[in-house]
């Protein structure tokens, strides 16, 4: 029997050989989709200068690569199952037959044909250069063919969540009616490959993969891990392996955020909802080793109580809202943010907004709860479409069994004519 690769390769085949398709291609649409990608193209036209590397994924007879060498980007190619000469190679989007840090763009509208879209994407982040683009073009809410394997709902969800080193610099409509262009597509993303998440990525891998050592381990232990279980109890979640699951992937959250503080620096970090203080103690193993500080705010002390005393110094608890941080003269010069407070709409924004005075000259920003069944999830988005860049992780299940997400702005905040 053929296993499931092969019979995907056979099946993805048969829309590029169709003779159908390939004379349309070939014939009236050849010169047509030339120059529809090179007004999706020319968007990047500054980007684009004539020494940088380009690769297309899922190019069938290249009329993207023959778009990108008009524009005088020479150095292009295009890789397909099926290869077309001159322009498309014969290659396979889940194992990139390149060196590491190849291109500086690459762009593809076929992640719905992909059977593996996390690997894709890793190769992806693996070839691009760091601060290379990744323009990706896809049909959101529209009918697909019997050729997709990869529906996206939500591209947020769907698809920023796959990348592991780049920060998403936008998701647009292509038109602004939502309607498709000559391709089929309606909606872009846009991607950077980032020096720091790839620090991140290759020092400690991702949410899945981290290693937590012991100090950390026995935080998770003896404050978070009896309360998550209880909850897991309350929600009737008792099937052993999903429990199992469920712990392992919250145990790994703490130690991920004090990985992201690393690589980008941050010494002294604020936080909001310390609760029983699982992130906030977290936080402050982390800030001993970097002679930083940790401060809190909760409307309740609850505390625990052995390890707020041996944390004494360097966590600093205020027990109220972030308005009482943003108006202490004792806070200043913050550089990473953890906002984790109320779920309401309006409530990060006023964190944002008690909290901004308090930056420093390259803060980074942690938004938890980033998930629609929340109130706080508009303002998080409106913080983030604000934003040069973004990343979001999916943190997996929570202990009632819903879905999770945090996101990450790299940005100073100003605020001017009174908004953000």
């Amino acid at each position: 029997m053929k296993d499931e690769y092969t019979k995907y390769i056979e099946k993805q085949s048969e829309k590029t050989l169709d003779p159908t398709r390939r004379k349309k291609w070939l014939g009236e649409e050849w010169q047509l989709k030339i120059d529809g990608f090179k007004n999706e193209f020319s968007k990047f036209k500054d980007y684009l200068t004539s020494e940088k590397t380009c690769l297309c994924l899922g190019a069938r007879t290249g009329q993207e690569v023959v778009a990108l060498k008009e524009l005088g980007v020479e150095n292009s190619i295009g890789i397909d199952i099926v290869p077309h000469d001159p322009h498309v190679i014969k290659g396979d989007i889940h194992n990139l037959d390149f060196e590491d840090e190849t291109f500086d763009f690459i762009y593809t509208n076929i992640i719905d044909h992909s059977i593996n879209p996390k690997k894709m994407i890793s190769e992806v982040e693996r070839v691009l250069k760091t601060d290379g683009i990744f323009l990706l073009q896809i049909q959101l809410g529209l009918n697909q063919d019997e050729y997709t394997v990869f529906e996206i709902d939500n591209p947020i969800y769907d698809i920023v969540t796959l990348f592991d080193q780049s920060f998403c610099l936008g998701i647009r409509s292509i038109n602004s009616d939502y309607s498709p262009n000559f391709a089929g597509m309606n909606a872009e993303l846009i991607f950077r490959k980032d020096k720091k998440l790839s620090k991140l990525y290759k020092n400690y891998g991702n949410l899945e993969t981290i290693n937590v050592p012991e100090k950390y381990d026995e935080l998770w232990k003896n404050i978070n891990l009896p309360i998550q279980t209880k909850k897991l109890d309350t929600s009737k979640i008792l099937k052993e392996e999903e429990r199992k699951s469920i712990l392992e992937g919250l145990r790994k959250r703490a130690y991920f955020l004090t990985r992201i503080a690393e690589v980008y620096d941050s010494k002294n970090i604020l936080e909001t909802g310390t609760a029983e203080g699982w992130q906030f103690f977290s936080f402050g193993e982390y800030a001993k080793e970097k002679s930083g500080k940790v401060i809190s705010c909760d409307p309740r002390d609850v505390r625990n109580k052995k390890y707020t005393e041996e944390y004494e110094g360097v966590c600093n608890f205020f027990q109220g809202t972030s308005k009482l941080l943003g108006s202490s003269n004792q806070i200043n010069n913050i550089d990473f943010f953890y906002i984790d407070g109320l779920h309401d709409e309006g409530s990060v924004i006023a964190d944002l907004t008690n909290l901004i005075n308090k930056q420093s000259k390259n803060p980074v920003w942690v938004f938890d709860d980033f998930d629609t069944r929340f109130g706080c999830f508009k303002d998080i988005a409106d913080i983030i479409s604000a934003s040069n860049g973004f990343k979001v992780w999916n943190i997996g299940l929570t202990a009632s069994g819903q879905p999770s997400h945090q996101v990450m702005v790299n940005a100073k905040f100003e605020i001017k004519n009174g908004k953000n």
